[in-house]
């Protein structure tokens, strides 16, 4: 009986260890999980029961007190690291050290978030070896930290084609993002387009963007350098309808309209036509206009009863040349305090600026929210072969290239949308930003630095969206180090040779020491 008792606790041991492993690692093999189980409680009582002198007087012995103490003080250590687990666990603080902030989601994106009052269900159609599908999880755990409304899930598509087919997925690594009867695919995963996605499907009432035409203004259609195709795409991707309207046609900016735009008239916009626009603020309408140096569309007279004046000179700024532009296509840095430039810390570039300045309106609060930089100038005698700053004559910077008005209009607004006719409060307010420069909008430059943020704010505030007024997802960013060939062998010199040397130097001294003794 004795000779079974050590085969009896080996075999209780063993068993136990390959039950922890099963369930560690395989637990869905239940069977095996429950035989390991199983031997390892019955060997257990069998030693317990067999051999209880023996192990009642090691319980009582010094060394096992000790080896206890031992025990209890594991157990209170991995008590605190759990504990430590736990709180982390239920309250998560990310750390993102990355030099753009890659794994931080936007301002923007944590703004319509936070703002969700219906769930919305992303659902990724990943392969197993896909590497967007991580990708994915990522932004998915982001977004539900920051809401409760975020559900995703994850589906192979080779496994599950009739589902494929019923969602319409035509590519790998396709997001289906929808809420209640509204649904869209996301097909290139970013967090800018799944955001958008977000706020498309969740919008109760999509608002919509007029552009003027019929005056030389760029096409929304076109994808030349000059067309304006790609604003109104980021338009759209922020959830707005987008439109042409010819008032020339209609007579009126359409009922439905939330914003016009005018961007970049070449031709005078007739006055019938401007007392078209004129009436559409006063009842409470936005427009942002967008007019070029050396253009004069005659809006004079109508910018200036709104506190808006208008120069005719160009923007000169020498330190442009330091980022590679040039003198006539000044990058701005210098932002006022206003809705549309709130946390806005990204250059934007116009290729070729006016400035514009506010000036006393009855009833109309103005505000100047864009400047040129300190060493610029508006230059007035911008046809001369020789540009310089004539004292007195120009103006010396900052100086500033873009103006906001806001009138409050007394009296009903009623606007007709698919629901039926709904009186708006009593007061409303008319809103007007007028920029020095249309061309920063174009397919040629609305990519480039802070351009598309700012006209995508200066829309959003036009149309009082505020959870769309912030800087956009941030892209990935390659930042190679660069090191000289001095630089290079210096690492390679302390790495592999010195702090190995002076282990190897401490280790000998060691050696020589105990060697004597």
């Amino acid at each position: 009986m004795n000779i079974m008792m050590p085969f009896a606790g080996w075999t209780a041991l063993i068993s136990g260890i390959c039950a922890l492993l099963n369930f560690t690692f395989f637990p869905h093999f239940t069977l095996s999980l429950y035989s390991f189980a199983g031997l390892a409680l019955v060997n257990a009582i069998i030693f317990i029961a067999g051999d209880w002198s023996n192990l009642k007087k090691a319980l009582k012995s010094r060394q096992t007190l000790y080896g206890m103490n031992a025990t209890v003080l594991v157990l209170v250590v991995s008590g605190v690291l759990v504990f430590s687990n736990l709180l982390v666990f239920r309250h998560k603080v990310q750390l993102d050290y990355t030099e753009t902030g890659m794994f931080t989601i936007a301002p923007q994106s944590a703004k319509i978030l936070k703002g969700l009052e219906q769930d919305v269900k992303l659902i990724g159609f990943f392969t197993g070896m896909d590497l967007s599908r991580d990708h994915f999880k990522h932004l998915m755990s982001t977004f539900s930290a920051e809401s409760d409304h975020i559900k995703f899930e994850l589906i192979d598509p080779d496994r599950n084609p009739a589902l494929v087919e019923k969602r319409g997925i035509t590519t790998y690594s396709s997001v289906v993002v929808e809420s209640g009867e509204k649904s869209t695919i996301v097909k290139i995963l970013n967090e800018e387009n799944l955001t958008n996605a977000i706020l498309q499907v969740s919008n109760k009432n999509r608002k919509k963007v007029y552009f003027l035409e019929g005056h030389g203004e760029p096409d929304i259609e076109s994808e030349e350098k000059n067309g304006y195709s790609k604003a109104r795409e980021a338009l759209e991707q922020d959830g707005f309808e987008v439109d042409k309207v010819l008032l020339a046609q209609t007579a009126k900016v359409p009922e439905d309209a939330d914003l016009l735009i005018i961007n970049g008239p070449k031709n005078i916009i007739p006055r019938v036509e401007q007392e078209v626009i004129e009436s559409y603020l006063n009842q409470g309408g936005s427009v942002l206009m967008m007019l070029d140096p050396q253009e004069e569309p005659g809006t004079g007279s109508f910018l200036r009863r709104w506190g808006i004046e208008l120069q005719d000179d160009v923007i000169v700024d020498p330190l442009s040349r330091l980022y590679g532009s040039d003198f006539f296509a000044p990058i701005i840095k210098e932002y006022g305090k206003h809705g549309i430039t709130n946390n806005f810390g990204t250059a934007t570039i116009f290729p070729l600026l006016r400035s514009v300045s506010k000036t006393e309106a009855d009833g109309v609060d103005t505000q100047e929210f864009l400047f040129s930089g300190a060493g610029s100038w508006a230059e007035s005698d911008y046809r001369s072969e020789k540009i310089q700053l004539e004292e007195g004559k120009d103006r010396k910077g900052p100086v500033p290239v873009a103006v906001a008005s806001t009138k409050t209009i007394s009296g009903n607004k009623t606007s007709d949308s698919n629901e039926d006719s709904s009186t708006q409060p009593e007061t409303v307010n008319a809103h007007l930003v007028m920029i020095g420069d249309s061309d920063f909008a174009n397919n040629q430059y609305l990519n480039l630095y802070g351009n598309k943020d700012f006209f995508s704010n200066s829309a959003a505030w036009l149309m009082e969206e505020e959870d769309l007024i912030s800087i956009r997802p941030k892209e990935r960013k390659s930042s190679p180090l660069a090191l000289t060939d001095v630089q290079g062998k210096l690492i390679f010199a302390v790495g592999n040779i010195m702090i190995p040397g002076v282990a190897l130097l401490i280790g000998f001294r060691i050696w020589l020491k105990r060697r004597r003794l």
